[in-house]
């Protein structure tokens, strides 16, 4: 048999990921929801667990407030059509 290989969950966010709170929820996005949980249970850095709360509350509760927060976060906002068609800047 093959030797499993297993890593161990970060309890904190990495140091190059925690230069804006948005950095933050990027990188934890693109986790594991099992990174995610464990960031938020065991961090002692307060912005790293809000960051991994919202995380959490979009993706695991009937939270609109909280998908949309994230949402805007990652995306940068809305905006109206007439907006994006005057900027020429549609996306293909």
């Amino acid at each position: 048999m093959g030797q499993e290989v297993v890593r161990k969950l970060l309890s904190n966010i990495p140091e190059e990921h925690r230069l804006t709170d948005d950095s933050r929820l990027e990188w934890l996005w693109n986790q594991r929801m099992a990174v995610v949980q464990k960031i938020f249970t065991d961090t002692n850095n307060v912005r790293d667990r809000m960051a991994a709360t919202l995380v959490l509350s979009s993706t695991m509760l009937p939270n609109l407030a909280s998908i949309e927060l994230l949402l805007q976060r990652l995306e940068g906002g809305a905006a109206q059509d007439v907006v994006v068609q005057e900027e020429d800047s549609l996306p293909i």
